[in-house]
């Protein structure tokens, strides 16, 4: 498959999985893609930030810009792909505030919101944070601004 994805071939990524606000999922044996239709992102350019920033910090649990999907001529949406976790669940609250500090963050008054001297992550929720059967933490979905 080139870069470009017609909207006919989405499917064929994988499964339909969990969609939210800002991207359909499709799910295959070994990765997850996410069409994200930039509605939250402030435009391609956040998104690839954030995107950078998330490789950063999170690195088990990296993402590539698989190529863009869309109507010819209307829409351009970037597909970004991950690692499929498998035999996994979310994390409890504890569990990530374990993990965020170990990695060097301070918790803040906010559930799920986590800051040091170089960057502030929200959003770390059971829902956007996965644990293997090993107990190994896997952060797959994160708000980061750099401070």
């Amino acid at each position: 498959m080139g870069l470009w994805i017609p909207m006919d071939e989405v499917f064929d990524l994988g499964y339909p999985g969990p969609s939210g606000n800002e991207n359909d999922t499709y799910v295959s044996e070994t990765a997850i893609y996410k069409v994200n239709n930039l509605l939250n992102a402030g435009g391609i350019c956040n998104l690839l930030e954030k995107i950078l920033l998330h490789n950063i910090i999170f690195p088990n649990t990296y993402y590539s810009l698989y190529g863009f999907a869309g109507y010819d001529g209307r829409s351009v949406l970037p597909v970004l792909t991950q690692k499929r976790i498998c035999n996994s669940h979310p994390a409890t609250q504890i569990m990530i505030d374990t993990y965020m500090a170990a990695l060097g963050f301070n918790k803040t008054s906010a559930v799920g919101r986590f800051s040091n001297s170089t960057y502030e992550v929200w959003d770390l929720v059971p829902r956007n944070v996965l644990v293997d059967d090993d107990g190994d933490i896997y952060v797959v979905d994160a708000e980061i601004k750099i401070l």
